[in-house]
């Protein structure tokens, strides 16, 4: 059975929530952390006990471009099941574009998908520190905020369908 987009963000969730100490390590570091995150992401749900299938920088638009992520295996499932990701991480030298970053996200994948998967559903994910990034998602339309437990680290995420 697939995942829905409800339980990749609550897996996206339960891995922030379990490497607080860990992200809190990586986030200030200079380049960024969002391939780490990625990585780490992707051993997560695949290590969920249920079958799941995630795939990183899947060639996704109708000009080869990449996305984060693309989840539910296409040869497996209905388009309608497929999830593709686009992710921005915030870190020490970003933090003052991450949000312009996760706006960006949602025009491109607005701007289409290949025709395959043209009714997947779309999902702008954040992962954010800082008090100003926070304010801003607020103020977004559509982006709904989670925190790991401690609410040190925050998950915004935007989700709809094509």
């Amino acid at each position: 059975m697939p995942l829905s987009p409800r339980d990749f963000l609550a897996l996206v969730q339960a891995w922030a929530g379990a490497n607080v100490a860990r992200i809190r390590n990586v986030w200030p570091l200079q380049g960024g952390w969002e391939a780490w995150a990625q990585a780490e992401i992707a051993a997560f749900v695949n290590a969920d006990d249920r079958p799941t299938w995630i795939m990183r920088e899947p060639r996704v638009y109708p000009d080869n471009a990449r996305a984060d992520f693309l989840v539910n295996d296409p040869f497996q499932n209905e388009a309608t099941d497929e999830i593709v990701v686009e992710m921005k991480c915030e870190s020490l030298g970003n933090w003052d574009a991450f949000v312009e970053g996760l706006r960006y996200d949602v025009y491109k994948l607005n701007g289409g998908l290949r025709l395959d998967l043209a009714p997947a559903h779309r999902m702008a994910l954040g992962i954010f520190f800082s008090p100003e990034s926070e304010a801003q998602l607020a103020q977004l339309h559509g982006f709904t905020i989670a925190y790991t437990p401690d609410r040190e680290i925050g998950i915004a995420s935007m989700v709809w369908q094509g």
